[in-house]
């Protein structure tokens, strides 16, 4: 889809909240590895090459999803400034082994900002889920007017549906929790946006061994407790195949796209784990695409549909982390994901891509 005239308004996320999320570092990551059957972690160095992550984000253990939920949407209405009432639409991404949870925190939320359960489009999307938002507001402002805010959240909290001694998520996963809104008004530009399902060839997957999958039993939570639920597991070797070529192709797309229309252009792609953010990184560069690419990953982790736009709503912070110089007005960022595809786990994975252009502003329907 092309630009129409929309814009996202300011982008916030709620991970500075102590009072909601404690830090996961290394060292406990390394003792979570080693509770289960299978081999962990060799060292905690390791865990540092090999995720590019210092520390994530677990709820508070007396939240529940729906804690962070209120609290991010009501960062957002007080900061963008509009009238929950008045969105003919809220859409919100929370990713979940039950395909039910999603829905199930929209109609709490509902109750919580008393508009109608309706008005909500719950989606469990995983690492695109930020794009698919995107695409959906997009698709959904063609019809409505001017200054119309349809608000975006994402809600992730992926300890409730991994097992904390899997080595392949439980040193890249962490709480999220982000929002914006877009309309036809001031803000950054939307360029363009595009999802797809991508179906995985058999030679480009293990004889006989999905992508994803899921299990349901006898676990360990991310404090080390044991807890019966359903967890996702994944070949991690064929993911990350997949997902360097899939990232890159997103880039790439992206990148052709706008290419001229701006003297700067940034990549603030999905940050799945530091292996496959540094590949794919390296690859684009060969290309070349000629950007400066933004890592998040040390003191956030991969926090599903939630990273990107947490990139975004720290934009300043992280392009000074990764020594590049301050944004200006008219750059070009393109926001480039790939991952898992939540109804199709065992042979498809999910592509995204979309590009804004920066441009702070007013956001109130009187400015």
């Amino acid at each position: 889809m092309q630009n129409n005239g929309f814009a996202l308004t300011e982008i916030v996320d709620l991970a500075d909240h102590d009072d909601l999320f404690e830090l996961l570092d290394n060292e406990r990551v390394y003792a979570l590895s080693h509770q289960g059957i299978t081999d962990g972690f060799s060292s905690v160095k390791a865990i540092s090459r090999s995720t590019g992550i210092e520390t994530r984000r677990l709820l508070q253990p007396q939240l529940s999803p729906i804690d962070i939920a209120a609290v991010i949407a009501e960062k957002l209405q007080s900061t963008v400034g509009f009238e929950w009432a008045d969105c003919p639409t809220i859409m919100l991404c929370h990713s979940h082994t039950n395909h039910d949870s999603a829905r199930q925190l929209c109609d709490e939320l509902s109750n919580i900002l008393r508009v109608p359960s309706k008005k909500f489009i719950a989606l469990n999307y995983g690492c695109v889920g930020f794009v698919e938002l995107l695409k959906r507001a997009a698709e959904l402002l063609e019809n409505l007017p001017e200054r119309v805010h349809i608000p975006l959240l994402t809600v992730e909290t992926p300890e409730h549906w991994h097992d904390s001694s899997d080595k392949a998520f439980c040193g890249i996963v962490s709480a999220g929790a982000t929002g914006t809104t877009l309309w036809k008004g001031p803000g950054h530009s939307l360029l363009h946006v595009e999802t797809s399902i991508e179906y995985i060839p058999a030679e480009r997957r293990k004889q006989e061994v999905p992508l994803f999958w899921t299990e349901q039993g006898d676990m360990f939570d991310f404090r080390g407790r044991p807890e019966h639920k359903l967890v996702m597991h994944m070949d991690g070797e064929s993911v990350f195949l997949n997902g360097v070529d899939l990232m890159l192709e997103a880039c790439l797309e992206s990148y052709e796209q706008v290419a001229g229309q701006a003297d700067r252009i940034l990549i603030a792609p999905h940050q799945p784990s530091g292996k496959l953010l540094k590949a794919m990184i390296a690859a684009a560069r060969q290309v070349p695409i000629t950007a400066d690419y933004l890592n998040n990953l040390p003191f956030y982790g991969n926090s599903i549909s939630s990273t990107i736009p947490t990139i975004l709503a720290r934009l300043e912070e992280v392009v000074y982390a990764n020594d590049y110089a301050p944004v200006n007005d008219g750059d070009v960022i393109l926001l480039p994901a790939a991952g898992i595809c939540m109804n199709r786990l065992t042979d498809s994975m999910c592509i995204g891509r979309a590009a804004i252009k920066w441009q702070p502003g007013r956001y109130d329907n009187e400015s």
